[in-house]
């Protein structure tokens, strides 16, 4: 059966929407128990003052860190913190952007304010945000800190560092671990520190062995222990060249929203980049099907099979997921792909009961968001042509309550061609704009293939 390009491009073209060390004394100054096997000592370490090289850097830097407080309205119980360095001279603070999105977003309700480590107080305005990356600009009138020295390039792997910020409500804290260059596969660039970031340090300054700051503290993996990120140091000098007038004394609400949407927007341009790529490239082909996998770089694909997911039933399943994703404000991630393939068999089940069994599966996936952020998808139902096979196919958009102009695009597709052999496919696109959007889904699809 031969694809009908028509059919596909009608059915898309329906949708016109616009993350403190204690000092051990050493081996030898130990009393040795009886009969006690003598201590191994490795000499190059234990000739290290770990702990006291940790208490100097901290004492360092500790004039020129700050608390990031946010406050919603006029309630005096924080709704959250986050950490921030002096940096570039000029008042200017840096911090993450997450740590500060929900002033941005919302200038008027919430409200950010300062503590300083000699317990000064003050009101912070939001002056610049880079959010690929992840950092922001703050600063405040009267707040004048000495700032940290900058490290543009990137620390070698196995150089020790350091991170400071104010965990949870344990004060200034700083943690000593080892920088190990950049995250391999890493789409926006991050540094693989391993010591201890915990929630609140985001937005702290991370140091090399000479005390500058070589990245920024922002993020943890909560289910492993001591694997941490740090947004290189790099991205830096450009943020404060464009922080000159507080952004809430130029930009509205909706100003500063689109300009968060903008960003994200440019930085699809480059994850949605599909090169000079033909349909066919990026696929990988199971039981008959050909199928998409890793349509851009960004994507990461695996395969599990030979499963039986219900009685007479088994599964070939192929899960890829973008590696990029941009957080725009606390609990909302955006720039995500998702999608995955099933390719369903039963030889022994009558074709009815194989029908009625495949729908079943293909209903068990559900989409997420919540309805403050996202508005209700409308859906278009259609069967359609694909190369070599007939599919019912699901098409639906919803837009992005805050951020005009990004989407989510979800796309169910069940292939009726064959008996006993079924392709159950979603694609999930989470904050994308609607033309990449809709050409990553032209590609999606036909990029599919049956061949008996």
């Amino acid at each position: 059966m031969r694809r009908s390009r028509a059919t596909l491009l009608i059915l898309l073209s329906g949708f016109a929407f616009g993350a403190l060390a204690l000092e051990a004394p050493p081996a030898a100054d130990l009393p040795a128990e009886p009969g006690a096997l003598p201590a191994v000592v490795e000499p190059d370490l234990a000739e290290q003052q770990l702990s006291q090289a940790a208490r100097n850097r901290l004492d360092r830097a500790r004039d020129s860190i700050v608390q990031i407080r946010g406050f919603l309205a006029n309630s005096a119980t924080r709704a959250f913190h986050g950490s921030g360095f002096a940096a570039g001279g000029d008042g200017l603070i840096v911090t993450n952007y997450h740590v500060v999105s929900e002033a941005v977003l919302h200038p008027g309700e919430y409200r950010l304010e300062y503590v300083t480590a000699d317990e000064r107080r003050g009101v912070l305005k939001v002056y610049a945000v880079d959010v690929q990356n992840d950092l922001a600009v703050v600063g405040a009138e009267d707040l004048k800190l000495p700032p940290l020295r900058l490290r543009t390039d990137i620390p070698d792997r196995g150089e020790r560092a350091w991170s400071i910020g104010f965990p949870l409500n344990l004060g200034l804290t700083i943690t000593e671990g080892v920088a190990n260059g950049i995250v391999a596969d890493s789409f926006e660039q991050r540094i693989h520190y391993t010591g201890a970031i915990n929630s609140g340090m985001s937005g702290g300054p991370a140091l090399d062995v000479r005390g500058a700051v070589y990245g920024v503290n922002v993020s943890v993996i909560q289910s492993r222990q001591l694997v941490g990120f740090v947004v290189p140091a790099k991205h830096i000098p450009a943020l404060l060249a464009r922080a000159r007038k507080p952004l809430q004394d130029t930009l509205s609400a909706r100003q500063m929203r689109d300009m968060v949407t903008a960003q994200v927007l440019a930085h699809q341009g480059t994850t949605f980049d599909f090169g000079n790529r033909p349909p066919q490239a990026g696929t990988q082909k199971m039981l008959g099907f050909t199928l998409p996998t890793q349509l851009v770089s960004s994507v990461d694909c695996g395969t599990t099979g030979g499963g039986e997911v219900q009685r007479y039933i088994t599964e070939e399943l192929i899960a890829c997921a973008g590696r990029s994703r941009l957080l725009v404000q606390s609990g909302l991630e955006v720039g995500t792909i998702r999608y995955q393939h099933r390719v369903l068999r039963a030889p022994e089940l009558h074709p009815l009961q194989f029908a009625w069994r495949v729908n079943r599966l293909a209903e068990v996936h559900r989409r997420t968001g919540l309805s403050r952020d996202v508005a209700d998808f409308a859906c278009k139902d259609s069967l359609t042509s694909l190369d070599g096979f007939d599919a019912r196919l699901t098409l639906c958009v919803r837009q992005y309550r805050l951020f005009s102009g990004l989407y989510d695009i979800a796309v169910s597709l069940v292939s009726i061609h064959e008996p006993r052999v079924a392709l159950v496919s979603h694609l999930d696109l989470h904050g994308v704009g609607f033309e990449p959007g809709m050409v990553f889904v032209r590609r999606y699809l036909e990029a599919m293939r049956w061949t008996p």
